[in-house]
């Protein structure tokens, strides 16, 4: 029988990425015994997906890589995620999260050893349950020693308050990060303070964006001396803070992570439940279009999505608060920047501030907003705010029809009679759209549009309104531009609907 030798995912075993390698290495075969046997699992069912026979090599072992199975049980979400809680009308509560839905796959793995076509003994399968996503790694990442990256870990303090020890970021390719000293508000200060020692993620939107971010939301537990507290399992809460032009925070509201706001394991908030399976990974509404909670005021700048964690009331900074979360972020707090215009009445010395413009400019295109399957198996958006162009490319099949009709009792010749005669027509809808100027951050977020092989687009007029269409990108190719070598500079993108227009024959 022979003995599992996995390679180890480190600094533990959260997840990996179904593209790329992912390697199971079996040894202890005897001198009577001619191959191994392996079989993989999806969690809880009793057929295997994959059966697999290797001989062993000079060293006596064999090493699978199992990338190409698992990548055939995940993919992009099933649903439509991108417009998450958006409606026209009344969006629903539970509409607000969502859970994995055909993102992840948790499996098992069994092993054996056979010879001559014959089991040596029944399948021992391992107790580790492992879970992979949708997304991509580098040939050189075995373990995906990044996965730490999406994960907080965790304690206490001396007096039972949540400690965290290291701060984690979302399932997103989004680089553009400041520091939470650097926002220009008072992020820091009112209400106690919302740190977010991480960093804090920053979006420029525009206020007809739907937008999501997701988070695999279990924690690791340190062990020691002050362990966090049972409640301490995930995201109990996302923080939503609205922020004026003067950088005042107006507006706090608290939106808990629970199965009636589409998310959970929790049922309520604090009950402690550890997240497993499609609970592994969370997806919360961000846009402004699509804002989680509550009313986006038409005051606000920019605001806030703050990821908390449990910790017992007697420890929340905040003292008008009576809900038992922190107000540190666990994971990085996301910032959307609303492009908007100030307007001030320029006839009184000094002008006065009279509010804001959340519209877009005047001298803007209409709108069309990307979303697209990342490099972590999840989704990122992106806004194009200049011209757009659309395009209709038909191929069509004729035939040369004779004018008279030979099956009548005469000869006869109708001026109106057609000669050519489409037969059959093959219908494209090809688009073009260019992007406003934009930073060295965001030209590398479109990158990973770029490779991505999951894309949708929604129009922001037309017949095609708010509706999250996929797309095919036509454009082959990525030039990568910097400020420092581009200066200001632009992209365009050039695509067509996944699926083509039915027509009729002539």
């Amino acid at each position: 029988m022979p003995t599992l030798v996995t390679t180890t995912q480190t600094p533990y075993r959260p997840f990996d990425m179904a593209y790329g390698a992912n390697v199971v290495t079996l040894t202890g075969i005897t001198a009577s015994e001619q191959k191994y046997a392996l079989r993989v699992f999806v969690l809880g069912n009793t057929v295997p997906i994959a059966d697999i026979r290797q001989s062993p090599n000079r060293f006596g072992r064999a090493i699978f890589d199992i990338q190409n199975i698992l990548q055939t049980q995940i993919g992009p979400t099933i649903n439509n995620i991108d417009g998450l809680h958006y409606s026209a009308g009344f969006a629903q509560q539970n509409t607000r999260m969502q859970i994995a839905n055909g993102e992840l796959v948790q499996y098992q793995i069994a092993y054996t050893t056979e010879t001559n076509g014959q089991l040596d003994d029944p399948f021992v399968q391992s107790p580790i349950i492992y879970t992979t996503l949708g997304g991509a790694k580098e040939y050189w990442q075995v373990p995906y020693d990044e996965g730490a990256e999406f994960i907080p870990i965790v304690d206490a303090d001396a007096t039972g308050c949540t400690d965290i020890n290291y701060w984690a970021r979302p399932l997103s390719d989004n680089t553009w990060t400041i520091t939470d000293t650097e926002t220009g508000d008072d992020l820091l200060t009112v209400n106690g303070g919302y740190p977010s020692p991480g960093g804090i993620d920053v979006h420029n939107v525009s206020i007809g964006d739907q937008c999501t971010k997701s988070f695999w939301q279990k924690i690791s537990r340190v062990a020691g001396p002050y362990p966090a507290n049972a409640s301490v399992q995930g995201i109990e809460a996302f923080i939503v803070l609205q922020c004026g032009a003067n950088g005042s925070i107006f507006n706090t509201s608290v939106l808990a992570n629970t199965q009636s706001s589409g998310g959970g394991p929790n049922i309520s908030l604090g009950q402690g439940q550890i997240p497993t399976g499609n609970f592994n990974v969370i997806t919360v509404a961000t846009g402004p279009a699509n804002f989680p909670i509550g009313t986006l005021s038409s005051a606000c700048t920019h605001y806030y999505i703050v990821p908390v964690l449990w910790t017992p009331l007697t420890c929340v900074t905040d003292e008008q608060s009576q809900t038992p979360i922190m107000s540190e972020a666990a994971w990085r707090i996301q910032r959307y920047n609303i492009q908007h215009t100030e307007l001030y009445d320029h006839s009184v010395n000094p002008p006065t501030f009279l509010g804001i413009d959340q519209t877009p400019p005047c001298n803007d295109y209409d709108h069309i907003q990307f979303a697209w399957m990342n490099s972590e198996g999840y989704r990122d958006q992106f806004t194009f705010t200049k011209r757009n162009e659309k395009k209709i490319n038909t191929k069509r099949n004729n035939f040369l029809k004779e004018a008279a009709d030979y099956n009548d009792t005469r000869y006869i010749v109708d001026k109106q009679a057609r000669g050519f005669t489409t037969y059959s027509q093959d219908i494209k809808e090809v688009w073009q759209a260019t992007s406003g100027y934009m930073n060295d951050e965001e030209a590398q977020l479109l990158e990973s549009m770029f490779k991505s092989p999951s894309v949708n687009v929604r129009f922001s007029t037309g017949e095609y309104a708010n509706e999250w269409l996929p797309i095919n990108l036509i454009s082959s190719s990525y030039t990568e531009k910097t400020y420092r070598k581009d200066r200001l500079f632009q992209y365009t993108v050039d695509y067509k609907l996944a699926n083509n227009i039915k027509s009729q024959r002539g």
